[in-house]
């Protein structure tokens, strides 16, 4: 029972370093590729990593939905995320980034009926 109990402990020991230090390694993880288009989502994570909760929120929700090939709904979350007061000059440069090159993907994507 008590290896079991420390190999659990030393899993998550070893695991935490990875946990605290993913924000400075995300910016430079490699675009995401979608339909040939290099979107910088990584880079995205790593920006708003201190950003206040909220506004962490979307940017996830927005990311989620990229994901889940809702390019269209995931550039509105983006866009809302834009224009909050809170988002900094570096942050709305890398959203608008962001958001261009989600349209290059919708423009080269194919269309529903076509899969």
């Amino acid at each position: 029972m008590k290896i079991r109990i420390c190999g659990g402990i030393g899993l998550a020991l070893l695991l935490l370093p990875c946990a605290c230090s993913k924000s400075s390694q995300s910016d430079k993880l490699p675009p995401m590729q979608i339909q040939g288009v290099n979107v910088d989502i990584p880079k995205l994570s790593a920006e708003f990593a201190k950003a206040p909760p909220d506004l962490q929120s979307r940017l996830n929700e927005g990311i989620a939905k990229v994901r889940l090939n809702q390019y269209l709904q995931g550039m509105m979350v983006f866009d809302e995320v834009l224009n909050n007061p809170a988002v900094n000059d570096k942050q709305k440069q890398l959203l608008t980034q962001i958001i261009g090159q989600l349209k290059e993907v919708v423009s080269k994507a194919p269309a529903p009926g076509n899969l």
